[in-house]
């Protein structure tokens, strides 16, 4: 017969037993995986967190930032949702990743933000930029919507890569100004800017940290910002809203996910580890120096009513601009 003697030691006993699973993880190096090539914001969030949740979770812990670019970052996304649920394959996606690239079909996004994944944590926000060459002769984003107007399906956009938030972003300006643009896809946000540059595009709608340092450069002219306030960092930048048009609205994201059916436990250290490393001063103002606003107390369950959220929204917006892709 158990007494309640017995049931307060079987009680404990599990306790105990329960803790060493935790306690010992990590026991080895930790995967990242950023689906962008690198040089990009969502790299610089990888490689930030990567460089800090290892010492965070244990003294001998390391983690190393693997960059696997394709289909509209969901190529490196399904590699995680294949992984074991153990926390040593983690995620450090975007909207493009876990929004868009689901959403609009893309055959390598088979899968659904919350249901094939574990969220872990917001890592931050970011609004993106529209930019042009600043030798392109176009000063305003009105100016912009004007030409878009004025030769249809014509002007080429750059973007990150086929099915991606830039791609979406700058398919729906044109859309909203009752017009189509040509989409030419790059493999990150530094061609993307390149490609402005040498002429290849004429605009791109990009995060706002991917592009920030050709445009303090002076290589590219930030027209505008995509949120619904103006940037601080760029306080005399209009939003597309005020400028041209009042129903645009967009913000990106970047989030830390694990495979589907990742422990508790796992889950819950991982978030507490990413949010003491988006506090501490050197990785907050790095991710601020790109345009990121780090989100320092989300757990693994607002990020996962957050992912939903942001899921119906792009979706949305998907089926309203008619993004398929194969």
């Amino acid at each position: 017969m158990l007494t309640r003697r017995h049931l307060g030691t079987l009680a404990l006993s599990g306790a105990v037993l329960a803790r060493p699973a935790l306690a010992a993880y990590p026991e080895r190096t930790i995967t990242v995986v950023v689906p962008f090539a690198p040089g990009g914001a969502n790299d610089l969030a990888g490689r930030l967190l990567a460089d800090r949740i290892g010492p965070l979770l244990s003294p001998e812990g390391r983690a190393l930032v693997e960059n696997r670019p394709g289909g509209g970052s969901a190529i490196g996304a399904e590699y995680v949702r294949r992984a074991k649920p153990d926390g040593y394959t983690l995620l450090v996606g975007s909207a493009s990743t876990l929004a868009v690239a689901p959403a609009s079909g893309a055959s390598a996004a088979r899968y659904h933000p919350t249901q094939d994944f574990t969220p872990i944590t917001i890592v931050g926000t970011s609004p993106l930029g529209v930019v042009v060459p600043t030798n392109s002769g176009i000063t305003t984003v009105k100016q912009l919507v004007d030409k878009l107007r004025a030769e249809p399906g014509l002007v080429g956009y750059a973007s990150s890569g086929v099915g991606g938030v830039a791609h979406l972003a700058a398919d729906y300006l044109a859309n909203l100004a009752g017009t189509t643009a040509q989409h030419v896809p790059y493999r990150g946000g530094s061609q993307t800017a390149e490609s402005l540059i040498k002429g290849e595009t004429l605009y791109a709608v990009d995060q706002l940290g991917s592009v920030v340092g050709q445009v303090r450069d002076g290589a590219l002219r930030l027209l505008a910002v995509t949120t619904r306030s103006r940037d601080p960092n760029f306080p005399d930048v209009p939003t597309v809203a005020e400028a041209v048009l009042p129903d645009y609205e967009l913000t990106t994201w970047t989030v830390m996910a694990g495979p589907k059916d990742l422990p508790d436990d796992v889950a819950g250290a991982l978030s507490k580890a990413a949010n003491t490393a988006l506090a501490e001063p050197r990785v907050r103002e790095r991710l601020e120096s790109t345009g990121t606003t780090p989100t320092l107390d989300s757990t693994p369950a607002s990020t996962r009513a957050f992912l939903d959220r942001e899921y119906a929204l792009y979706r949305n917006i998907v089926q309203r601009i008619g993004l398929k892709l194969d």
